[in-house]
């Protein structure tokens, strides 16, 4: 097996998002110090551990934030339903608070997932491609992640506690680079770090040193059976994560938010765990509301609709993008909601070589659905195909709530008869009749024809009407008609009602 360990070191902090705030120094808090700290705040020497009165002393802007265990908890969530798109097999991991080399003040409790990839690396494509989608994943989350591998998932958490971007393939190598590994990660050594280094066991491997009987009567058994645990010595259970039946995903921002630029910013990482989401239960969406909540008004929503049913995080975005866009925000915004009801099975993609036509329909999908939140819905239409014989009554305009051609709209009663052009006059013009021929800067000569088309009886509308292609002296071709009977205004005779191309 291989497992992909992702610790996630400042979720506490990241699990509120706001660009203005992201450069600014911030800083998670118990009751009394700092648990965790951004890289703008470590700059200025604000580290876990300190107190609260020192770390304002050395950043006298930096950003205060009390801890939440509900939202952390919650965000974690969140990334694990965006993570069950590379394999259904994810665990949540949130040990005890770490101790820092004082021994004495604990920091923010360590939260990860445990991926269990070996089944989904053909399908991605091989563990380095694997690997790289996923940081480029969290990191567009706007999240700091520690990953590491080995064939043991508490040995692979071990090892992305310690340091990014280690990789233990083999279980020789998972026992080297176990040994290596400060003896404080293990949760079951922590109450005892002073005894330990008093006999000068600092290290995983020097615990692996000693003899098993006396550290289990010393130290307790669960630190060898975490030892066990980690060098694969010994089974692990794990409780598997499953994806919630509907959707719902909050994000509370730092700062309040009065752009739409910054609010896309922050939608991001909901769009990313939605997709996420989407691509564990094989759906995809066909609308979601975004919900900006404020102080004192009415939170403002935000619909997307689709042309077609998509689970591409880069097509939601844009579509969020040009909604967002089109609306002046009526006060700041303080949280995002993120509801998503309208989801449909979806096949997986093809991969084939060469365009086909649901690409080519997926493109101008992507065209509708940009105009339609740039414009508004009711100003994108097409024109359909009418089941009326008669040409001026064959098509009608209509507002695009689905794509064209996914399920064969707009019947056509036509079953041969002559060619019809594409342009059609708004009103017949009436043509000169000379030696019973038709005339337009000269004779008419009749090429096919006559089409004879009477219909309209039922609505007040009736036509009685003979089609003809006509052509004049310089070629041009023209669809023209006889008037049969006298039409409502009281004109016979010869009309002109289109031209071919």
């Amino acid at each position: 097996m291989l497992w992909f360990a992702i610790y996630l070191p400042c979720l506490s902090s990241e699990a509120m998002r706001c660009p203005e705030a992201d450069r600014e120094p911030v800083a998670v808090c118990g009751r009394l110090t700092v648990l965790q700290a951004n890289a703008q705040a470590r700059a200025l020497g604000v580290e876990p551990g300190l107190r609260r009165a020192t770390a304002l002393a050395l950043a006298p802007g930096l950003l205060l934030i009390e801890r939440d265990e509900v939202r952390e908890h919650e965000a974690l969530r969140q990334v694990a339903c965006w993570a069950l798109q590379f394999t259904p097999s994810v665990c949540l991991q949130a040990g005890t608070p770490d101790i820092h080399d004082s021994g004495k003040q604990a920091s923010a409790t360590p939260l990860g997932l445990l991926l269990e990839v070996e089944p989904s690396l053909r399908l991605f494509g091989g563990q380095e491609a694997l690997l790289a989608r996923i940081r480029n994943g969290l990191s567009e989350q706007g999240l700091t992640a520690q990953i590491a591998s080995a064939p043991v998932a508490a040995g692979a958490w071990l090892l992305a506690r310690h340091r990014d971007g280690l990789d233990a393939g083999t279980d020789a190598r998972l026992r080297t680079q176990l040994a290596a590994l400060p003896a404080v990660l293990l949760e079951q050594a922590r109450p005892h770090l002073g005894a330990l280094e008093s006999i000068g066991a600092r290290t995983v491997g020097d615990l692996c040193t000693l003899p098993r009987a006396g550290l289990a009567r010393r130290f307790g058994s669960a630190l060898l059976s975490e030892l066990d645990r980690a060098f694969g010595r010994e089974p692990e259970a794990h409780r598997w994560f499953e994806a919630p039946r509907v959707f719902h995903a909050r994000l509370e921002l730092l700062a309040e938010v009065a752009g739409a630029e910054a609010l896309l910013y922050a939608a991001r990482r909901l769009v990313a765990q939605l997709a996420g989401w989407l691509a564990a239960r094989h759906a995809a969406v066909s609308a979601f509301e975004l919900h900006g909540e404020h102080d004192d008004l009415p939170a403002s929503v935000f619909s997307v609709r689709l042309s077609e049913a998509s689970r591409d995080a880069s097509r939601l975005l844009g579509v969020l993008r040009e909604t967002l866009g089109a609306r002046r925000l009526p006060a700041p915004v303080h949280t995002l909601v993120l509801r998503c009801d309208e989801v449909v099975p979806l096949a997986p993609p093809d991969g084939s070589l060469f365009p086909m036509p649901a690409a080519v329909r997926e493109e101008l999908g992507r065209l509708i659905e940009r105009l339609q939140a740039r414009l508004g819905r009711e100003q994108v239409q097409r024109i359909r195909v009418a089941a009326d014989h008669r040409p001026e009554m064959a098509h009608r305009f209509e507002t695009v709530d689905e794509f064209p051609g996914t399920r064969g709209h707009g019947a056509t009663l036509r079953d041969g008869g002559l060619p019809r052009p594409l342009w059609l006059l708004s009103r017949p013009q009436a043509l000169p009749e000379r030696q019973g021929r038709p005339w337009s800067e000269g004779p008419l000569a009749l090429l096919a024809g006559p089409e004879r088309i009477e219909s309209g009886w039922w609505d007040g509308g009736l036509v009685q009407r003979d089609y003809f292609i006509a052509a004049d002296e310089t070629g041009r071709m023209l669809w023209i008609y006889r008037q049969r009977l006298a039409d409502l205004d009281g004109r016979q005779g010869w009309f002109v009602h289109g031209s071919f191309g």
